[in-house]
């Protein structure tokens, strides 16, 4: 690996600028292989659907507390992946999507796109292809992304509608023989104190 450089200031734009990637991509492992709070572990391109209410186990960010969450990481080397959402019937819900750099490209839901039963595809950047008909394209412009979902609860009785809702959110790659690639890993070589710049490196091609 060649070597950063020896300015401070070098050093310094570098982490502020590569930071947002790294951190994020630290959490989409976590997600994947971990789990966060009430969000159990989930491959990529399927939803780890929480059930309860977020408490103090939930340490990802500051989180709403009135609101089940739904989360997905996605990883577009497989190709274009089919969301479904079921129609809920005016209940509040968004799925926000956020790339790889923490952007938020798209939301779907209730301000964004409505309540009604709907299919997307969710499209990685320069591709080109056919889609099923019905469907909404959301262009992805990183490989590996995220899905933020989040449902409103009323009160502990909602619990069960809201649960139904979740289950019919689903997520289907086109390519049912496509193996999500995932994240390159870093060089096991490259020293503690800069394992931070190599995965940047890996992680920004």
């Amino acid at each position: 690996m060649s070597t950063i450089g020896t300015s401070p200031e070098l050093v310094t734009q570098a982490y502020l600028y590569g930071f947002p990637l790294v951190f994020n991509l630290d959490q989409v492992t976590r997600y994947v292989y971990e789990g966060v709070g009430a969000n159990r572990a989930a491959p990529f391109n399927t939803f780890s659907h929480a059930r309860t209410l977020a408490g103090p186990k939930d340490t990802f960010v500051t989180i709403n507390n009135d609101t089940l969450y739904s989360m997905a990481q996605l990883d577009l080397s497989v190709g274009p992946v089919a969301l479904h959402v079921p129609d809920t019937s005016g209940r509040y819900y968004v799925l926000q999507f956020v790339d790889a750099w923490t952007n938020n490209l798209a939301y779907i839901g209730h301000r964004a796109t409505g309540t009604g039963e709907g299919d997307f595809l969710l499209v990685p950047p320069a591709w080109d292809g056919d889609v099923p008909d019905g469907a909404t394209v959301v262009r992805v412009p990183t490989l590996i992304a995220s899905i933020v979902g989040r449902w409103a609860v009323g009160a502990d009785q909602d619990l069960a509608v809201v649960h139904e809702l979740q289950d019919a959110t689903t997520l289907a790659p086109l390519d049912t023989t496509a193996t999500p690639a995932g994240l390159a890993q870093p060089d096991p070589s490259v020293p503690g104190d800069l394992v931070f710049f190599e995965k940047l490196r890996v992680w920004s091609q």
